[in-house]
């Protein structure tokens, strides 16, 4: 499978003055198998070391944050004599040992030439979580200035074309930079691409599975169990068991909330009697887990930079328009059926827009004017604003 990701990863590696790197991430948008795959086709020897798993080396980066005396562990446990420059270590489920992201800092300054990538799941919410628990009042300080950080989404449009129809995607590429249109009868093979994508989603394993079996039913399995996981993953690191719970209502009226009059979040469209302020801390932990994007209203007046209206009022989306889909319980045969233009809410075209949006590194803002007027969406750019 081919991601965007794997050109940015491509210039990092060529950087003169490259610094370890931290890949963020939801859960299962394909973290681990990127960066096994990147070592694969870059590097002569790739170390992946899980520390979910791994006591031994959890234990080596306990004593101090001698990376000579790191790096000589790690090749005495993996049994690799290694040059730095052709091989890439690989620090996965980096949350169960808070150490080395403070090790980073010392890779950088003493032993900048061997590429090292680090990742893991919640790593931010995982460490807070457990400062809390250990009674300090102190956030912990990733080391700013001496680390670099990616994202990593769920496959994107213009991913799923590509992995899907090669050809196709070029062809829309090509016209894409030309500003060529494409004829009638490409343009409605793209089309029909994409609401296959509003189906499936950009999940991994939910993408793959439907191009090794060309079912969207066996797709949908996937995506429920992913969705199943989501909830449950909710459960970990929360600070209390009402935040937990308030999470998982969150996340599974996303659709109810969008599908209202008024897309505004209402805390009262969930629970009754609560205000906005009793959800901070679940909207937190769900954008910090990259699992809901957050959009800010914009009113009146629109200057730049953009910032939100003062009013406190948002819109959220789903990470995933496949989760999305899955979320609204509408009939799978909706996004296949030939009228699919005229079954399906404008809501689902504003979740994918705000994903694709996300992963452009764009930030989300809506603007509200008089008499109920409203653009879904303003984008800045070259300090120039775009109404959508």
């Amino acid at each position: 499978m081919e991601r965007d990701l794997f050109i940015k990863l491509e210039k990092w590696k060529d950087k003169k003055k490259r610094k370890p790197l931290i890949i963020q991430g939801a859960r299962q948008v394909g973290k681990t198998w990127i960066m096994k795959e990147f070592g694969a086709r870059y590097f002569k020897n790739t170390v992946y070391i899980n520390f979910d798993n791994n006591e031994i080396m959890k234990r080596v980066f306990q004593i101090d944050f001698d990376i000579a005396r790191i790096v000589s562990a790690i090749k005495i446990e993996y049994g690799k004599s290694f040059e730095a420059a052709d091989t890439l270590i690989i620090f996965d489920e980096i949350q169960e040992c808070p150490n080395i992201i403070s090790s980073l800092k010392y890779f950088c300054q003493d032993f900048r030439e061997i590429p090292v990538i680090a990742t893991g799941s919640m790593v931010r919410i995982r460490l807070q979580r457990e400062l809390t628990r250990n009674g300090s009042t102190q956030k912990f300080m990733f080391p700013v200035g001496k680390i670099e950080q990616l994202t990593i989404y769920p496959l994107s449009f213009d991913e799923f074309l590509l992995n899907s129809n090669e050809k196709l995607f070029n062809v829309t590429k090509k016209a894409y930079e030309s500003r060529t249109p494409l004829s009638s009868s490409i343009h409605e093979l793209v089309l029909n691409e994409f609401y296959k994508y509003l189906l499936i989603g950009g999940m991994p394993e939910a993408v793959n599975t439907y191009f090794e079996s060309n079912s969207f039913l066996e797709s949908r399995r996937v995506l429920k169990d992913l969705y199943d996981n989501y909830l449950s993953d909710m459960e970990l690191y929360q600070a209390s068991r009402e935040s937990c719970l308030r999470s998982k209502n969150l996340f599974s009226n996303i659709y109810g909330q969008l599908n209202k009059e008024s897309k505004n979040f209402s805390p009262g469209f969930i629970e009754e009697k609560t205000k906005t302020r009793d959800y901070f801390h679940p909207i937190q932990w769900l954008t910090l887990a990259h699992i809901v994007n957050q959009s800010f209203q914009l009113k009146q007046h629109v200057t730049l930079p953009l910032i939100p209206d003062g009013e406190g009022k948002f819109r959220l989306f789903l990470g995933d328009i496949g989760m999305f889909s899955y979320q609204s319980g509408i009939n799978a045969s909706s996004f296949v059926a030939p009228n699919k233009e005229n079954t399906l809410s404008g809501i689902f075209y504003e979740n994918y827009v705000a994903n694709e949006l996300v992963a452009k590194g764009i930030g989300l803002y809506y603007w509200r004017g008089k008499n109920d007027a409203e653009l879904e969406f303003i984008i800045e750019s070259d300090n120039k604003l775009y109404p959508l």
